[in-house]
């Protein structure tokens, strides 16, 4: 290869592979008693509007919605909430001088479903995921049912994702704190996968309903299903990520999409893949109360 051709050669991305394997969240998924879920509902409580050149690498200008979701996992007798979404303040720290979408009586319908939760799983510790629970008034009761890891506490007190969201020790050990290799069965049909990359504490999550149905909610690996297709990571410059780790990570969540047909995927900020599933009924449109 010539000096010239070497320099227009696209830079090769490394690549670290995810070793998640199927066959073992299945089986977890059936290892605490108790009846598995019957229903997965969404909601979204506020938007982001980026170029596409962000969210993909190599896109361009055109504008990209990209939700705030969490998500409620719907059990006989209770729910467990994925994620906590984020007040209007702090949706509001990340533009401050270019007002985005922000729906309240989303929120608010949140809040009620974190009050009426029996346990709530963080996913990771970035303000979007995180801060409904941190800045509720009711904090100290919320904390108490909350799940997060060793990883997402040190984050919380050490490298916070917005300043107002520092939390002390005190604070911290008002949660459930937990520590585990690869996967925790975190409750019936509910399994944790570690899948540091996005943020070195982002836990996937994966689910399986009453129906035999399956959801693997990947979170924040992908911020829109593009990502997986193309295994082509973000490209926003305020994003600072394990790049090896996501590439694999979209590599790993491509061939479960290629091979999986009746696996669903979930993407926290895919706005039309969030659309896809709630229109098809396999995520209800509504938080239940």
């Amino acid at each position: 290869m010539t000096d010239s051709a070497a320099r227009m050669s696209p830079p090769q991305v490394s690549e670290k592979p995810f070793e998640a394997d199927l066959a073992t969240m299945r089986r977890l998924a059936t290892v605490l008693p108790g009846p598995l879920p019957v229903a997965v509902n969404g909601v979204r409580v506020a938007a982001s509007i980026r170029p596409k050149k962000f969210v993909i690498a190599g896109g361009d200008d055109t504008p990209v919605t990209m939700p705030r979701t969490a998500f409620q996992v719907v059990y006989p007798d209770c729910t467990v909430m994925l994620d906590s979404g984020f007040d209007k303040a702090t949706h509001d720290s990340f533009s401050p001088d270019k007002p985005e979408p922000y729906f309240p009586d989303e929120f608010a319908r949140l809040e009620r479903a974190l009050n009426a939760a029996r346990l709530i799983v963080l996913t990771h510790h970035h303000a979007d995921h995180a801060g409904g629970v941190i800045t509720a008034p009711n904090f100290d009761a919320l904390a108490a049912k909350t799940v997060i890891t060793m990883d997402t506490a040190d984050c919380l007190m050490n490298t916070p994702h917005r300043p107002h969201l520092k939390l002390a020790q005190a604070a911290i050990d008002k949660f459930i704190v937990l520590d585990y290799p690869t996967y925790y069965p975190v409750a019936p049909g509910m399994v944790l996968i570690r899948a540091g990359g996005h943020s070195t504490d982002s836990q996937m999550v994966y689910m399986r309903l009453q129906s035999g149905r399956e959801i693997l909610h990947s979170v924040d690996s992908a911020w829109n299903l593009e990502n997986v297709l193309q295994v082509k990571g973000k490209a926003a410059p305020w994003v600072k990520e394990d790049v090896p780790a996501v590439i694999g990570q979209l590599r790993w969540l491509k061939g479960v999409h290629e091979t999986e047909r009746d696996l669903t995927i979930l993407i926290t900020h895919d706005d039309e893949l969030y659309a896809r599933v709630t229109t098809s009924g396999v995520v209800g449109p509504q938080l239940a109360i």
